[in-house]
């Protein structure tokens, strides 16, 4: 019924994992797990090169270190896929994507989402936004620790392997294909606790203005509509926030230098960003300085 396809670097993760959703799971399912413990795959490659060789018409991509907590999810992955009208599910995503570089998370006030989240420095707690008491809620794009999707929905949209090598924004480009023609939606109904919360580094932004430049023209999209100041007001704070961290980064001077200019030509000249460019600036000398 489902083919779970897993990405994996850490042998005990994928023993911990393949062990929850044997006990969990409730449904006839097979596990296909890609070793790159060498990093010789990118994610979108792992995923793709995954679901080729899958059985079921189900398929389920996930990160290995999860634990499900629901019993019998994979009858609730089925009955929600048995609507043809759904493309993706997963279980945190939002209902709108902006069109400067950013997360899907960016909108705060439209994300949905029901995950325990643990970690090592941070304690554990249970994060849900669904605030009309849904069983499914329909969004823009889903986060890739886990989304399922229907055999035939993957086949006509493949990760994009060469737009996004490493392993960042393959969720949401996948969300952002099938969007187009289908719902994309997170579920309630699955509990599932994820055992890390991410973080934003070079390819991590790099593959943020990959995904802005191969979707400029469909974004911004999502499930609601969000007032034309209320948008630039949150765009002008994301995009700075974006900004910043290219600044912060040891990105390439024409990597930042763009994401600079992107924001000044989309945004007003104000304090905010005059100040973004004179950290640019200062950051630029300083490493000149020193390098010389």
């Amino acid at each position: 019924m489902i083919s779970i396809i897993i990405c994996s670097r850490d042998t005990a993760a994928l023993a911990a994992v393949s062990h929850n959703v044997a006990v969990t799971i409730g449904v006839p399912y097979e596990l296909i797990a890609i070793d790159n413990s060498q990093g010789q795959y990118g994610i979108c490659e792992a995923y793709n090169k995954g679901a080729a060789q899958a059985c079921y018409d189900l398929l389920c991509f996930m990160h290995e270190d999860v634990a499900f907590h629901t019993p019998n999810w994979g009858a609730i992955v089925a009955e929600i896929l048995a609507d043809k009208t759904v493309g993706v599910i997963g279980v945190a995503g939002s209902k709108y994507q902006l069109r400067v570089p950013s997360g899907w998370w960016a909108v705060y006030e439209h994300t949905r989402m029901q995950v325990i989240q643990t970690t090592a420095t941070y304690p554990r707690r249970l994060d849900v936004v669904n605030p009309l008491k849904e069983d499914l809620t329909d969004v823009a794009a889903v986060d890739g620790l886990w989304l399922c999707s229907r055999r035939e929905v993957w086949q006509q949209y493949q990760f994009d392997e060469k737009t996004f090598p490493a392993f960042h924004f393959y969720d949401l480009d996948y969300c952002t294909q099938v969007f187009q023609h289908l719902r994309v939606c997170v579920t309630y109904r699955v509990l599932i606790e994820h055992f890390s919360t991410g973080s934003i580094n070079n390819n991590w932004l790099l593959a943020a203005l990959n995904y802005q430049h191969k979707w400029r023209q469909q974004l911004p999209f999502g499930t609601v509509e969000i007032p034309g100041l209320q948008r630039r007001q949150i765009e002008q704070r994301v995009a700075a926030e974006f900004t910043n961290n290219v600044i912060q980064s040891d990105l390439s001077f024409s990597v930042a230098l763009k994401a600079l200019l992107d924001l000044l030509a989309n945004n007003s000249l104000n304090r905010e960003n005059l100040g973004l460019v004179k950290r640019f600036l200062l950051k630029r000398i300083f490493l000149q300085n020193t390098s010389s």
